[in-house]
């Protein structure tokens, strides 16, 4: 069964949303703090005081974890990349940044973005625990971020890619070689991170520690898993990035408002392969009108009925200039095949997803034939 993410609120623009594998970890830092740190170096209070301050700390851990992310989609935007949204989630959180970044600069920049603004908050958590020496569980709070932030920015800048070290040593191979060899060793690098990462797992499974374990090969398998996908997307990028929608759309006339179906069926639909068909409504803005919708209409009714009644709001579109790579990424996000073209408020065509398959296969095999 899959779950959609919690949406939460937005900053700055980006929505922050919560995965509800985010829950599983909570309740493991939630408890680990309460059966153990607390009572360890706090002792003298009850379970459900430590559960609570377990509680606290974790939800604090989370939060430092979003301002880490919003360092990196802060610079990106302020770069000219846009930043769609913010998952929080199991191992952490990440910035659904849209693009690659333009250069090796804005590259080093967005990267160092997080493990600053991780050291910054250890910083500021080491000075109010100097000025706050009290031995009290509100001391302990503050002890727990200072190390926890600590720990998250030196763990991010471990040269794996997709860590942020990761993406800080791609930005220098790139700036003497290319992005695509910058990625591939890179994401090397990430590989064999992750496979230290699961080793430590089978030695604390043959010392008896199975929770360490299970946390080692789990988050190995997550980070090789990503740095593999992470080289993919790349290359998709930097291929689909090179051709623009009007290289490979598919002409098309809009339909006008008062077009009946049955005169759209034998005038319009015929002209083309498509099952969207953009539609210019009466108030003069732009809709679109799927023909599986029409399909499940009576065909007694067809001469009765316009194409603009059954039109739906325009979801996503491209402009000629945009790249196939943007195209793509609108088709995967609201589950489309197919996007109208539309500049200004004109429409000019059709972009289809089998057309960037296509471009994509060829790529493919040309790399697997060395051609």
């Amino acid at each position: 069964m899959n779950f959609k993410s919690i949406p939460l609120f937005k900053v700055f623009g980006i929505q922050v949303n919560l995965d509800f594998s985010w829950f599983i970890v909570f309740f493991l830092i939630t408890f680990t703090l309460a059966e153990a740190f607390y009572p360890y170096y706090y002792p003298g209070h009850s379970f459900l005081v430590y559960l609570f301050v377990g509680a606290i700390s974790a939800i604090l851990l989370f939060a430092s974890v979003l301002l880490h992310e919003l360092s990196h989609s802060i610079v990106a935007i302020k770069h000219g990349i846009p930043v769609r949204e913010i998952d929080l989630f199991i191992f952490g959180g990440v910035a659904m940044i849209e693009e690659e970044a333009p250069s090796p600069k804005v590259e080093f920049l967005v990267a160092i973005a997080g493990p600053l603004c991780s050291f910054a908050l250890a910083f500021l958590f080491f000075i109010l625990a100097y000025f706050y020496p009290q031995n009290d569980l509100l001391n302990g709070i503050i002890n727990y971020l200072m190390y926890v932030n600590l720990a998250l920015g030196l763990f991010n800048l471990v040269p794996a890619f997709p860590l942020d070290g990761g993406r800080i040593l791609r930005s220098i191979i790139w700036a003497k070689k290319d992005i695509i060899t910058a990625t591939k060793v890179s994401s090397w690098t990430g590989t064999m991170f992750a496979y230290f990462l699961m080793l430590l797992g089978l030695l604390s499974l043959i010392q008896g520690s199975f929770i360490n374990a299970l946390w080692y090969g789990f988050l190995g398998l997550f980070l090789k898993n990503a740095a593999k996908v992470s080289f993919e997307q790349t290359k998709l990028s930097v291929i689909l990035s090179q051709y623009k929608v009007e290289q490979f759309m598919h002409t098309i006339k809009p339909v006008l408002p008062d077009e009946t179906i049955s005169e759209f069926m034998l005038h319009h639909y015929p002209m083309y392969n498509t099952r969207i068909f953009p539609v210019i409504g009466k108030d003069g803005k732009i809709y679109v009108v799927d023909i599986f919708d029409i399909k499940s209409i009576p065909q007694t009714q067809w001469d009765t009925i316009k194409v603009a009644d059954i039109a739906k709001p325009l979801v996503a579109y491209v402009s000629p200039y945009d790249t196939l790579m943007k195209a793509l990424k609108l088709m995967n996000r609201y589950q489309l095949n197919e996007l109208p073209v539309i500049y200004g408020n004109t429409v000019l065509g059709i972009i289809k997803r089998d057309v960037i398959e296509s471009l994509l296969e060829r790529y493919m095999l040309q790399e697997k034939f060395g051609r």
